[in-house]
């Protein structure tokens, strides 16, 4: 009985979630996350424990995409910015080297006519550093994801349709998500610029239908996205024609004016888990999946900070951080070295006062050393706890009630839409024309491109008996909406039927 009412539950969940037009995130959406990051300089410094996200089936839902704008001075920000730009052509500058040996070395061994056994030791080389770089081969699971879906109702009646789905889904945002860090797209850079690595294709956003690409109502195959490097763009040498004075004066107008970054964004996020405590008093498998899952629901989550929203999760630091902390540290390290002079005790009886003195100069710089990394630790825990309180919209049973009101204005916009577009109109050859006019009016009315269920929304108003629907030759059909009056009578009788009936 318990684990009848677990799938039950789990088929029931996974319904309401597709009637509110939540979608599992794709291969697509995880990867636009791990491209956005390659430049996204504000993004939360986190890494996620992918063992205990795996052992808790975490899976993510989305609906819809939306911007995130941050408007202000933004000055810690532009500072930020200028520093990383000067330490990654400080960077780049040093390691030019490593391009031509890359090059180098590449070429020699695909000249080289050494034995096989060599050849097979530099092949698992490069596997394994592809490996470490991409975890898993996000290529393939672009190919593949699409073909290991499946729909509650093409399950088998004991398994549990989340749990089954997490399972799969944790594999895939490992694949994508583990090289998001900092340091990892910086070895991702270098190998890939030496040449030892592939690199991965570039994200875009497509359209369903090739044939509507020209028409302006089409779902939008770009996002808006306003970065510190579109903000920095007046003051570059090719916007001033290399005129240092010009560069200066365009770099304090930037500095000290107020500015706009925009981010595109998941509109609204949903996450489902079990809980760990409760894990880990349980040993087998099949005990695990009868665990309640955790519902939280987030909205505007920026795309480049995706793995915020994991319940499992570490900080760490981010580059620019610690070269900060780290040459503050080796300069005050090299100063006591220098100046430090080793006398003994038997020559210079005041050197122990000395030597005391030093000691101590030293013990402060280590404790300031260690302050300001537990500073910044904290400076980010804070950033993100308040990241996630500001932007969760429900949690727990309330999660539930907030997808009920979700799917009873999805299913009711739709069908509305699609027999407004019926009014006025005779006959309406076939449901893809009902879903281009709604599509079209959307944008024209609220410029607005959606992709219009029409599917669900004509199988509500067959339901309801608004619209009638003929087929004509076979696989072609008409639809045809009946007027308001008689519209209103069918939904006045079907209210009055439901009251009596519970009365």
């Amino acid at each position: 009985k318990r684990v009848a009412f677990a799938t039950h539950f789990q088929r029931a969940f996974m319904n309401l979630l597709r009637n509110a037009q939540f979608e599992e995130l794709s291969a697509q959406d995880l990867l636009l996350t791990y491209s956005l990051n390659s430049d996204y300089l504000l993004t939360l410094p986190v890494y996620v424990d992918w063992k205990k996200a795996a052992e808790s089936n975490a899976i993510i839902f989305r609906r819809g995409y939306s911007t995130e704008s941050q408007k202000g001075l933004l000055l810690v920000e532009k500072l930020d910015y200028l520093q990383s730009k000067l330490l990654q052509n400080i960077f780049f500058s040093l390691s030019k080297p490593l391009g031509n040996l890359g090059k180098w070395t590449n070429e020699a061994l695909k000249k080289s006519t050494g034995s096989p056994g060599f050849q097979i030791w530099i092949d698992k080389l490069k596997l394994w550093l592809k490996e470490q770089t991409y975890a898993e081969n996000s290529l393939l699971l672009i190919e593949n994801y699409s073909r290991g879906n499946l729909t509650p109702d093409q399950l088998p009646d004991a398994d549990l349709p989340i749990w089954i789905a997490a399972q799969r889904a944790v594999s895939r945002y490992e694949g994508f998500l583990s090289p998001v860090g900092p340091r990892g797209r910086l070895l991702r850079r270098v190998l890939t610029w030496t040449g030892l690595i592939p690199s991965l294709p570039e994200a875009t956003l497509k359209s369903d239908t090739e044939a509507k690409q020209s028409e302006g109502y089409v779902r939008p195959n770009f996002l808006p996205r306003i970065t510190l490097a579109n903000i920095w763009e007046p003051a570059s040498r090719e916007a001033c024609d290399n005129n240092i004075w010009e560069i200066i004066k365009a770099s304090f107008g930037i500095l000290f004016a107020k500015s706009t970054l925009q981010e595109p964004a998941f509109e609204e996020l949903i996450i489902l888990y079990s809980d760990d405590s409760a894990q880990s008093n349980e040993k087998e498998s099949s005990e695990m999946q009868m665990l309640p899952p955790q519902l939280k629901i987030y909205e505007k989550i920026p795309i480049p900070d995706l793995p915020v929203v994991f319940p499992h999760k570490k900080l760490s630091f981010r580059i620019l951080d610690t070269v900060r902390l780290d040459i503050a540290t080796v300069i005050g390290l090299l100063a006591y070295v220098v100046n430090y002079k080793f006398e003994s005790l038997a020559s210079s009886p005041s050197a122990f006062l000395l030597d005391l003195a030093a000691f101590t100069a030293l013990a402060i710089l280590v404790f300031r050393v260690t302050l300001g990394y537990k500073q910044t630790r904290d400076r980010y825990q804070l950033l993100v706890n308040k990241t996630l309180y500001e932007k969760t919209l429900a949690s727990g049973f309330g999660s539930v009630y907030f997808l009920l009101d979700a799917s009873e204005q999805q299913q009711y916009k739709e069908a509305l839409l699609a027999y407004a577009m019926l009014l006025g109109r005779n006959k309406v050859s076939s449901r893809a024309s009902i879903r281009d006019m709604c599509e079209q009016f959307m944008y024209e009315k609220f410029n607005a491109k959606i992709e219009m269920p029409i599917d669900k929304a004509m199988e509500t108003l067959l339901r309801l008996g608004l619209v009638v629907e003929l087929s004509t030759n076979g696989s072609s059909s008409s639809v045809i909406a009946l007027p308001c009056p008689d519209a209103y009578e069918i939904l006045k009788s079907r209210w009055d039927s439901l009251l009596e009936h519970k009365t």
